[in-house]
């Protein structure tokens, strides 16, 4: 099972550190998929040291400002097609380590789901 983590990035630098310490403890099945929306603080370079300490883990890209909906759309439209769950993080939110196998576990847990039918 794997699960795409999707993030839009403006002006972060004062709380992504500690969301991304929170996903990183998440179970290990995880890619984290990040555009920034040209933030002009320190985002960007703190992305990059994620990035270098979790290579497998995260990626992420610079885009320009285009804003928070359209900047998560465009993360959709390029994000793996291949994985099993999706997940929609900010930038300054905080997970629980158990925050996405309790979800999975809820979904799974759905005796009128269809798994071809999106669910929220």
């Amino acid at each position: 099972m794997k699960i795409c983590i999707i993030m839009s990035t403006y002006n972060g630098e004062k709380y992504i550190e500690q969301q991304l310490d929170s996903i990183f403890k998440t179970p290990k099945n995880i890619f984290l998929y990040v555009r920034d929306d040209g933030s002009k603080d320190g985002t960007q370079k703190i992305l990059d040291e994620y990035a270098e300490k979790y290579p497998d883990k995260i990626s992420w890209y610079q885009g320009e400002n285009i804003g928070v909906i359209k900047s998560f759309f465009e993360l959709i439209e390029k994000s793996d097609e291949k994985v099993e769950y999706y997940a929609f993080s900010d930038q300054d939110d905080y997970w629980h380590k158990e925050k996405l196998s309790a979800g999975i576990k809820q979904i799974k847990n759905m005796t009128n789901y269809d798994v071809k039918e999106p669910l929220l």
